[in-house]
């Protein structure tokens, strides 16, 4: 096996996009968009003999002003579906090229986020990989939306039903974003929220270039929940493959009791459900076992509200890093490139 540079964007996007449950950060839009705040993207694919795609992995240079900077693959490296059974192994074989990879830039590190699911008692990177904190959430939740809608409902906790029955009968609306004062009312709705439940949210122009640039990709969506003309609730999301990503969401203190969120996500869920995406993923919950060093305290009540909705729980092999200067890196660690 071997690690080979990809030039081809038809190529990246036909493996990237086809993998179930699709990682939008690993798509030649997200690549793109990166390209245009400056980065420097590089995509390797791990091939067999006979040129087969294995794994790939979109890595992005984190230039720092010391210490080089890093290159780091936001949920990737990405396998491919006919391996996944055996993809710790593969990734071993990726590490292991990764290891002898040379990329144009210097970095002290190579950081990686793999889609594969944590074992007990094994650990998926060779011994000269070591755990991090995570950047992109290391458990998420998962609703199947090959259910029909009946199916759907049952599933959920008896108290996300009739929070979904009772924002109807608040007259709770839900809606796209169409125009600029949509899209800002959004803005202010996260920078509000935010500051409410004390939070450290991305800064607004950043949430903003994501959504505009996706969106010339057909990739991103913000969706609106309203009562009475008054903005409750709102959330963006991506649209990626096979695949809905619950990205950012936002709440105002106004009508609470309307129970405005629950109405946003479910219109969500019905609105991906008729575009033909088989996953909606809730891009963040809190890890089953509270030992474990992704778990946080202040995810508890998201967790509670987001396991209501009837899907699953997945728990990734979490975010790992390749020193490139040992010593270099324990220094970086301390100051948290």
């Amino acid at each position: 096996m071997k690690l080979i540079d990809v030039k081809d964007d038809k190529a990246w996007e036909a493996f990237v996009s086809s993998q179930p449950g699709a990682q939008f950060t690993q798509s030649n839009a997200w690549g793109a968009f990166r390209i245009a705040r400056g980065q420097t993207v590089r995509r390797l694919a791990l091939v067999d003999a006979d040129g087969n795609w294995l794994a790939a992995a979109l890595f992005i240079h984190f230039p720092k002003r010391i210490l080089w900077g890093y290159w780091y693959a936001p949920r990737g490296p990405v396998f491919r579906h006919d391996v996944r059974s055996n993809a710790h192994d593969v990734l071993r074989q990726f590490c292991e090229q990764l290891e002898k990879k040379k990329l144009p830039k210097p970095a002290l590190f190579w950081r990686c986020e793999p889609t594969i699911e944590a074992k007990r008692d094994s650990e998926p990177f060779p011994p000269s990989f070591k755990r991090a904190h995570a950047y992109q959430p290391a458990s998420t939740f998962i609703v199947d939306l090959t259910k029909d809608e009946p199916e759907l409902l049952s599933r959920m906790h008896e108290k996300t039903r009739y929070n979904i029955r009772l924002a109807e009968r608040k007259g709770v609306v839900v809606r796209t974003a169409e125009t600029e004062e949509d899209v800002q009312a959004f803005i202010r709705l996260n920078e509000q929220t935010s500051i409410r439940d004390r939070f450290v949210s991305q800064p607004s122009e950043y949430i903003r270039a994501t959504y505009d640039f996706l969106r010339e990709y057909k990739m991103s969506a913000i969706r609106l929940a309203e009562a009475d003309g008054e903005l409750l609730a709102a959330s963006m999301e991506v649209h990626y493959g096979d695949t809905t990503t619950y990205l950012y969401g936002a709440s105002s203190n106004a009508k609470r009791n309307a129970m405005a969120p629950y109405a946003l996500h479910w219109d969500a869920i019905k609105s991906a459900k008729a575009s033909g995406f088989r996953f909606y993923d809730f891009h963040g919950v809190n890890p089953e076992d509270a030992s474990s060093p992704y778990y946080k305290e202040s995810w508890e009540g998201i967790t509670r509200f987001k396991l209501g909705w009837g899907g699953y729980r997945v728990q990734y092999v979490g975010t790992w890093e390749l020193p490139r200067h040992r010593f270099l890196y324990r220094i970086a660690r301390t100051i948290s490139l």
